[in-house]
């Protein structure tokens, strides 16, 4: 595609010259905008007291390479954003305004140009004399543009090229604060919201991890049922594996049980125990020694044949302890028992 001529502007021209005061008064009102919706529309508002334009296009570079449509002014009408359709630039005609190091004009034809994309028909709408075209610049990079479409040529002299080189790096110096400053806020934000699902997540983990020792606590309540069959005879129930909380929880039931009750006979049932380690019995095997030693008769019944083993390898015994395959046979010899010597 041709490019339109471009140049520089002349030192004479009916171009206005913004005085201090006013520039001043402007580049405060861009510094108190909140967002850049509203930054740009303060800019593009703003611009027509410094270059009197038909249409203003603002225009930023992207960090991966094109640009993209940031505002648009026609009298008075402001619109964020570029046309639908015509959202992102990448023809020569927009780049070379990108990578312009200082203000120059784009003059027509316009034939080709106004038919590259949506957002340059839009610009060149009104078959403008020139487009003006001025940097907008952050630490001497350039990030994007403004153009201006002018009905004449003269409309632009040095005097207005340096009010609007002015304007832009200060609109390039804002839009750069403002924008980070929303990062910040709204990666702080996100931290924010990500900390506060971290705490519920938390939370719900100290919530489950209760119920998890509730149930715990509950379940070794139910895996240490003593029972009192009789007067001075109680009967503890074991059904599978012993590991170490649970015989913890198991000696302490006991003797509290076997001092409570005044216990002459504690008859541990192994019938539905699981010896599936050498820590098991040594568990069970500690429980009969501490019976016996707070003077209630330790008797044994139902154990499983794989146990018998066990007790072997550990090296421990049964002796002087009544074992009976059954704990019917067990309650039939302490019933005996107390038959022979009442208390």
């Amino acid at each position: 595609m041709a490019m339109p001529d471009s140049g520089q502007p002349h030192e004479a021209g009916g171009g206005g010259w913004i005085i201090l005061g006013v520039l001043n008064e402007i580049l405060l009102k861009l510094a108190s905008q909140p967002d850049l919706r509203s930054l740009w529309e303060e800019v593009c508002s703003s611009a027509r007291w410094i270059v009197p334009s038909q249409r203003l296009c603002v225009v930023l570079g992207n960090e991966g390479g094109g640009a993209r449509i940031a505002a648009r002014y026609e009298r008075g009408n402001f619109e964020y954003g570029a046309p639908e359709g015509g959202g992102v630039v990448v023809d020569a005609w927009m780049v070379a305004a990108l990578e312009a190091q200082r203000a120059a004009w784009f003059k027509g034809p316009w034939a080709e140009a106004r038919e590259a994309d949506q957002a340059r028909a839009w610009l060149l709408a009104e078959d403008p004399d020139v487009v003006f075209h001025v940097p907008i610049q952050v630490y001497k990079k350039t990030i994007g543009t403004m153009l201006f479409a002018l009905e004449d040529q003269r409309q632009i002299d040095r005097k207005a090229l340096a009010s609007a080189t002015t304007y832009a790096l200060y609109v390039g110096a804002t839009y750069t604060m403002l924008k980070n400053s929303l990062d910040l806020a709204a990666a702080s934000a996100q931290l924010r919201e990500q900390n506060e699902e971290l705490e519920r997540v938390q939370i719900e983990l100290r919530r489950q991890l209760d119920r998890v020792r509730a149930q715990h606590e509950a379940m070794l309540e139910m895996s240490t049922p003593i029972i009192q069959v009789w007067d001075s005879v109680l009967t503890l129930p074991v059904i599978g594996t012993v590991d170490g909380a649970r015989a913890a929880r198991m000696m302490e039931e006991v003797l509290a049980a076997v001092v409570q009750h005044g216990a002459r006979f504690m008859i541990v049932d192994l019938t539905g125990a699981q010896a599936t380690d050498a820590s098991t019995i040594e568990h069970l095997l500690r429980i009969f020694a501490a019976t016996r030693l707070l003077g209630s008769r330790c008797i044994v019944s139902g154990v499983p044949a794989a146990m018998v083993g066990r007790i072997l390898e550990v090296g421990g015994s049964l002796e002087g302890i009544p074992v009976f395959s059954t704990l019917k046979s067990a309650l039939e010899h302490v019933m005996g028992a107390l038959r022979q010597r009442p208390r």
